[in-house]
């Protein structure tokens, strides 16, 4: 059980509940790495927040696929509001647009930092105009 811990008390942004997915590598959790790129992660860290504090902390594997909308099937499932991303391509951002899943880029450093990043608007809610090209975007 994860002991109830703080992202950021001083955060701008105090969200009511909220579950965070964020591409990641393994093994997960807040300390993991951010992966820079959603369909080619390891695995996904989801946050369940609620105001700042972090209620609970788990992973969902992405089966080392490059198939972009099983990771969005996933993450609908799992009940994410929100992602958290270094970069993603068209068709997966408008496929949780248009699920109503809010997708926000510039993610980097831990899992941990994404979250404090998010808490504090330091991440952009992605458009169009964010997604990769190409195999050389990040």
């Amino acid at each position: 059980m994860l002991d109830k811990t703080m992202i950021d008390r001083n955060a701008k942004k105090k969200v009511n509940e909220m579950k965070l997915g964020i591409p990641s590598f393994r093994p997960g959790g807040l300390d993991a790495n951010v992966s820079a790129h959603f369909g080619h992660c390891e695995l996904f860290t989801a946050v369940e927040i609620d105001g700042t504090e972090i209620k609970r902390v788990w992973t969902i594997d992405n089966e080392g696929e490059h198939n972009c909308m099983i990771p969005v099937q996933k993450m609908t499932r799992e009940g994410i509001d929100t992602v958290l991303i270094g970069g993603i391509g068209r068709r997966p951002l408008m496929e949780f647009q248009r699920m109503g899943i809010k997708v926000h880029v510039g993610a980097g450093g831990t899992v941990k930092d994404a979250v404090s990043d998010y808490l504090n608007d330091s991440l952009k809610e992605a458009s169009t105009q964010d997604v990769c090209h190409g195999s050389n975007c990040h």
